[in-house]
């Protein structure tokens, strides 16, 4: 019968039960919906099989009301490719679905003997003909796979469970919880469900033609083709990854199951019916006619699903000297309390090794060096010792030791291992000396796999004994503490941290949602996972636009502080999103609570001082950062960080001093180089500047560097040469709106117009989709105004710019930008006006003089008095 997968232990000896007037004769199987019993209807004296219903169907009034009401609209199909439903009755206070008895073997089993192409187009065109009978009536079926599809003699087909798959698993469209456990127990359910389903979209029926065009591929390839061990890494093969192409299959018949399991729904058959037109045309030889999308008109289908998401992206601060800055959070580190003449030690934790063929385990693993890491930084409150993440490693692309000394000025590397055997994990550790490479202390343990707490307490604690600390009672227990006492709350948690060690992956942000929503499962009062998946929300915003995870992300921070247990975590986490969406003094109390709660949390100082800046207090954000780098005074991010604060304060000289700390600590590093040639550029010493550039592009590649060496080419009036530079930072990202305002400005300049305009444009629709999350960013308003005025806009240019000085607090750079503007837009008097204000609030006057923007105004003698009189000024930024 259906659904033949390991049976749920439940009571199942009940040969003679009545159950209504059916007598129960035996057991045929069992599923995620429930067991599945031949039986004798006494009345109508016939055989049917009856399935008694998960509990998940049933939990309360409203449940039973709409599984009910699903099953009786199933029961009015009428079609000989559809098992048919008979009845629904109560007994013992359980629901029973009466369907009729069909002989015969699931598609699944039969698919242990091969398939022939004759087999496939007979069994293939029932299938579309059951499908598009059920369609007809708006009713979805939502769980197409090979256990609900029977086969019986002479390949005759019959689709059980319409109706009633997708309500099984829990009446409520956000019953994550349900929905998660049906598919951790269905067999294979998640590896034919379609991507809207998978990420909560409209669904109007076309994942049917989705699942069954995965049934088809299975049926041609003999394999699924995404099935993965993890149901997070299976779903994320279905959104992101397209099947292997099928072989010894003809191509025509192969385009049919590619189109059927297109991943938009808008690229399927509209219908099944339309489907098994191709089918039939395949086989008679014809070509297929792929109709195209919207072609034959659709009914509306009843139908949900729900999934879940975690995440926290965080960035180091990298300048863009021609528009904006940006900082991020880190991960919170604590802070190292040395004595006089004591050197503290710098731990590398080294990223983990994937373990071949075990997923599970390698997500775990990570997770385990992420959660590990932040255990041993606690340590750096009372012992020397200062901790650098697996994360930071990896955003560097350190693959070794070696490496990892030259970038970090580190002297020990931290290496895990885990190694599966049977019900045991070996956990296994290596301190090792990052001079001679030398390993100084080794150990290993095992563990039940079942005790994700027993495997980080034993590493920690051996780690911490090797290391020469020995721990006080109450550092003890705070190493101990986990956030949570279930075991399998802790080791999803664990698993989605090690999907998210590499966040930048679309993928295993989605493999941490699931993953993430699987743990507050398992404990709804797990406080640190409850904020992860607000942070997370908020990184999905971040990667799709999609306003619905602001609300999302707001409301699971909420949720995580409610719960009185996630400390510092959960106010961070709104503060993230009050400063995203542009609540900075919102954002200024959740991470000062976040402060007091943990007064190590750097993602806290970061956040505070972020938003003091965008609040015109300058002072309080230079106390702000310097408290960041009092923290962890050998450690580099700090003096990043003020060293941005200085650049964005006019305040050169003392910028350069904090950059050139970054290099002098890691002099490998592609930051510390970038950042010091993008101060030189501000000072307006831009044949300097190219050579710190260089060697950052020769380390490691990114967009802001090409931007700022294009920048460096621009205030040469080397405008081809910008150009291309701005093109390959475009290339790398084609999201950043400033990116692409630079690249329009070197057009335009070069004398390309069309692409100057095109270029603007773009610029515009990307900062648009940032203002309708903060409207109160003077930056992303300031640039608004700037593509407006170079595309003569000039009533969109001045409305945005009124704005952007109105909430910019005299910053510099906003106001020589509204010098440019009004330059560009033919109003001299008014670009003089603006640019004074701006050298009075710190313009570099050189800078100024160099602007190409502002080249028609060479020679004109109130331009010229304007700089000598801020070139002499005492504090003048030179």
């Amino acid at each position: 019968m259906a659904d033949e997968i390991k049976t749920p232990p439940v009571v199942d000896n009940l040969t003679g039960t009545h159950v209504d007037r059916y007598v129960v004769e035996r057991r045929l199987g069992a599923g995620g919906m429930g067991q599945v019993y031949l039986a004798d209807d006494t009345t109508l004296k016939r055989q049917v099989a009856i399935k008694r219903a998960a509990s998940g169907s049933q939990s309360d009034t409203a449940d039973r009301k709409r599984f009910l009401k699903e099953a009786q609209r199933a029961s009015a199909l009428n079609h000989p490719n559809i098992g048919s439903m008979f009845d629904v009755v109560e007994h013992n206070g359980e629901l029973w679905l009466v369907m009729e008895y069909i002989d015969g073997e699931t598609l699944r089993h039969r698919l242990h003997r091969p398939v022939s192409i004759e087999e496939f187009f007979t069994m293939a065109a029932q299938c579309c003909e059951g499908l598009a009978a059920a369609h007809e009536k708006g009713i979805i079926h939502g769980d197409i796979k090979p256990e609900n599809i029977m086969i019986t003699a002479g390949n005759r087909v019959k689709i059980l469970d319409f109706g009633v798959a997708r309500r099984a698993w829990g009446s409520n469209p956000e019953d994550v919880t349900r929905s998660m456990e049906t598919m951790a127990t269905s067999g294979g359910t998640p590896a034919y469900m379609a991507p809207e389903v998978l990420l909560q979209k409209h669904d109007d029926g076309r994942s049917d033609i989705f699942s069954i065009g995965v049934v088809f591929y299975e049926m041609l390839g003999g394999e699924q083709p995404f099935r993965t061990a993890s149901i997070a890494t299976t779903i994320a093969r279905i959104i992101h990854e397209e099947p292997p192409p099928l072989k010894n299959v003809p191509p025509a018949l192969a385009a049919v199951v590619s189109r059927a399991m297109a991943k938009n729904p808008d690229a399927r058959y509209p219908t099944a019916a339309v489907l098994g037109e191709d089918l039939r045309r395949v086989q008679a030889g014809a070509k297929p006619v792929l109709a195209p999308p919207g072609a034959v008109s659709r009914k509306r289908y009843r139908t949900f699903a729900a999934l879940l998401a975690a995440a926290l992206i965080v960035a180091a601060v990298l300048l863009l000297v021609s528009r904006s800055r940006r900082a991020a959070p880190e991960s919170a580190l604590q802070p190292a309390k040395t004595t006089a003449g004591e050197q503290p030690t710098t731990l590398i934790v080294l990223p983990f090794d994937a373990i071949a063929d075990d997923e599970k385990l390698t997500s775990f693993g990570n997770g385990l060096v992420d959660t590990l890491t932040a255990k041993l930084a606690q340590l750096g409150g009372n012992h020397p010792l200062q901790v650098v993440s697996a994360g930071e490693i990896r955003l560097k692309n350190v693959t070794s030791l070696a490496q990892a000394r030259q970038e970090f000025g580190a002297d020990t590397g931290l290496r895990i291992g885990l190694q599966r055997s049977g019900d045991l994990v070996r956990v296994s550790y290596s301190l090792t000396e990052a001079r001679s490479g030398k390993v100084v202390k080794a150990g290993s343990a095992d563990v039940p796999v079942t005790d994700p707490f027993a495997i980080e307490d034993q590493v920690t604690k051996a780690v911490a004994g090797a290391l020469g600390f020995s721990l006080r009672a109450d550092e003890s227990r705070e190493l101990a503490f986990h956030g949570t006492s279930s075991p399998e709350a802790y080791n999803y948690y664990t698993q989605a941290r090690g999907y998210l060690e590499n966040g930048s992956k679309v993928e295993n942000v989605d493999s941490a949602i699931i993953l993430l929503g699987q743990a507050l499962k398992a404990d709804p009062q797990y406080g640190r996972a409850q904020a992860d998946l607000g942070s997370a929300y908020w990184a999905k915003y971040n990667n799709t636009k999609d306003k619905t995870f602001i609300s999302k992300s707001q409301e699971a921070c909420k949720q995580a502080i409610d719960l009185g247990n996630s400390g510092a975590a959960g106010h961070v986490c709104l503060g993230v999103l009050d400063n995203g969406t542009g609540k900075y003094e919102d954002g200024v109390q959740q991470f000062r609570t976040a402060v007091e709660l943990d007064p190590s949390n750097q993602d806290a100082y970061l956040g505070l001082g972020k938003a003091y800046e965008v609040l015109g207090k300058p002072q309080d954000a230079e106390n702000t950062y310097k408290k960041m780098i009092a923290l962890r005074p050998n450690y580099w991010r700090g003096y990043n960080v003020l060293g941005a604060f200085y650049l964005s304060q006019a305040q050169y000289d003392d910028a350069l001093k904090m950059f050139q700390k970054v290099v002098e600590l890691t002099p490998e590093s592609f930051r510390g180089y970038s950042n010091v040639g993008a101060t030189l550029l501000y000072e307006a010493k831009y044949a300097d500047a190219i050579k710190p550039l260089e060697q950052a592009l020769a380390v490691h590649p990114t967009a802001d560097t090409y931007t700022n060496i294009g920048t460096a080419y621009y205030y040469q009036h080397r405008y081809q040469e910008a150009a291309r530079s701005y093109e390959k930072a475009v290339q790398m990202n084609d999201k950043d709106h400033n990116l692409w305002g630079n690249l329009g400005e070197a057009y335009y300049l070069d004398g390309e117009r069309p692409k100057a305009r095109a270029a603007f444009e773009k610029g515009i629709v990307l900062a648009k989709l940032d203002l309708a999350v903060n409207n109160r960013d003077p930056d992303l308003l300031s640039a608004l105004a700037k593509y407006y005025g170079m595309t003569d806009s000039r009533a969109q240019a001045l409305a945005y710019l009124n704005r952007a000085v109105e909430l910019s607090k005299s910053n510099k750079e906003i106001l020589f930008s509204a010098a440019t503007i009004y330059n560009h837009l033919g109003d001299k008097g008014q670009a003089l006006e603006w640019l004074g204000k701006a050298l009075r609030a710190g313009y570099s006057p050189e800078m100024a003089r160099q602007q190409p923007d502002l080249d028609n105004l060479h020679g004109d003698p109130r331009f010229e008095d304007l700089l000598k009189s801020a070139s002499s000024a005492p504090n003048a930024a030179q």
